[in-house]
């Protein structure tokens, strides 16, 4: 076992030496760039969207969150809408055939894309990956090696290989064997640069999961050791970064995501958190103390935001940074109605007509003439004194010609960062020290 780990790495060690980082094309699922583009969507309509986005991504957060029995059927959300965001271009096989576009999930683990033959497979575009076929680089893993974690629910050995499960909290799941493959990147030399000997899931029994004919798989970007980020572990240094710009447009500027040294964040404004984890914990916690809103500190203490059991053994509470969630959530029963009652008390003395929203609790008609006072700001303030300021911008949205509304959302679990309070903020992540670096940035030059 340890003599087959250990030659794998040293064939990956051998093709990255001289690799300082990879990067990845980072796509948004709204962005004119995506092949499934969906047209010029009005303000209204792709927040809409992206809102119901998020509730079928509480449905996958909860898999982690509430130790989700892998075999229950969940609830449909009422609004229907796919649980990620952005897509990383990447390259499998030799020889490299066609790119594929992988949904990145930094609340999952393992890269695995659907592969031929097929129990069930969504319907795609592009052929599907028949790697039997198409790569002489496929090669399937031992059941005795490292990474074959048998102990997981559906994971199993067949024929001396092993065979991966992975359930997911709206009832979806993927299930198909661990290999050995060569995947392709984009690099800094503007070339496409390949990592040997990397373990995905060839998935060739997927159950109704939320995908387009676009997509191929998911791109696991947690701390766990299938992932990409563990395992390229010391190659990179455990580094990988990216900085969303705002969507403004359709043309909205190509993202990045950095692997190795060019994820360091260098300069006066970095500022940096630890990452709280949990070997049963397999998202992104951040240590949040308090909230400010406008400049008025809530008066939250650590405990109104820390991880802790309810009487079924389940986790509830933290604080969450995530790719997949467009909309800042606050948990329900506490920390959310206090911050929502403070922007209710920020906007009552500016006399605006409050009006009923399907997306969010706080929106006023705007008059005639437009809102010409302050918008408000928000500040995470984070232990160690760290502060995370939010730009009025990234908290309010405006829905169609005269509808104001605060980007906020409720979520009974625990409480999460989105992305849009992520735009136009550097983020780099060490998950060998286990510590998240932030720092503003016109993230539409950051290349």
């Amino acid at each position: 076992m340890a003599h087959e780990w250990h030659v794998g790495f040293l064939f990956l060690f051998l093709e990255l030496v001289a690799v300082r980082s990879l990067h990845l094309n980072l796509i948004h699922k709204y962005s004119i760039r995506f092949p499934l583009f969906p047209g010029n969507l009005t303000e209204y309509e792709r927040v809409r969207r992206l809102y119901a986005s998020d509730v079928a991504r509480a449905q996958l957060l909860r898999t982690s969150l509430l130790g989700v029995d892998h075999g229950i059927e969940h609830i449909r959300p009422n609004l229907k809408g796919d649980p990620f965001n952005y897509m990383v271009e990447i390259y499998i096989g030799t020889p490299t055939r066609r790119k594929n576009y992988l949904v990145m999930d930094t609340a999952s683990d393992i890269l695995w894309m659907q592969c031929k033959p097929c129990i069930r497979c969504w319907k795609q575009s592009k052929p599907i990956f028949h790697p039997v076929k198409e790569s002489s680089s496929f090669d399937p893993i031992r059941c005795n090696h490292t990474l074959c974690d048998l102990g997981r629910p559906g994971w199993k050995c067949v024929k001396g290989h092993c065979h991966y499960s992975i359930g997911y909290g709206d009832g979806s799941s993927s299930k198909g064997i661990l290999a050995f493959e060569t995947l392709g990147f984009a690099s800094d030399r503007h070339q496409k640069e390949f990592v040997r000997n990397f373990i995905f899931g060839c998935a060739n029994d997927n159950r109704d999961p939320a995908m387009t004919k676009e997509q191929s798989g998911v791109f696991g970007l947690n701390m766990e050791p299938l992932s990409l980020a563990r395992q390229l572990l010391e190659l990179i240094g455990g580094r990988f970064s990216y900085c969303l710009p705002p969507f403004k447009s359709n043309k909205q500027p190509l993202s990045r995501l950095k692997f190795g040294d060019e994820a360091i964040l260098r300069g006066p404004q970095v500022r940096t958190i630890r990452i709280i984890h949990a070997p049963t914990l397999i998202t992104y916690f951040l240590p949040l103390s308090n909230v400010s809103v406008a400049g008025h500190r809530l008066g939250f203490k650590s405990k109104d935001f820390a991880i802790h059991k309810n009487d079924h053994g389940n986790v509830r509470g933290g604080f969450i940074i995530d790719s997949g969630t467009s909309f800042t959530a606050f948990m329900s029963g506490g920390p959310y109605e206090r911050i929502i009652e403070t922007f209710k008390a920020y906007f009552e003395p500016f006399k605006l007509r409050p009006t009923n929203s399907e997306l969010f609790e706080v929106c006023y008609v705007l008059p005639h003439e437009g809102f010409k006072e302050t918008l408000p700001s928000m500040t995470l303030h984070f232990s160690g004194g760290v502060d995370y300021p939010v730009p009025p911008n990234n908290v309010v949205v405006k829905l169609g010609v005269n509808k104001l509304c605060v980007a906020i959302r409720s979520f009974p679990e625990a409480s999460i960062l989105g992305e849009h309070n992520q735009f136009n903020y550097h983020f780099s992540y060490n998950i060998k020290e286990k510590l998240l670096s932030f720092a503003p940035a016109d993230c539409s030059r950051v290349v």
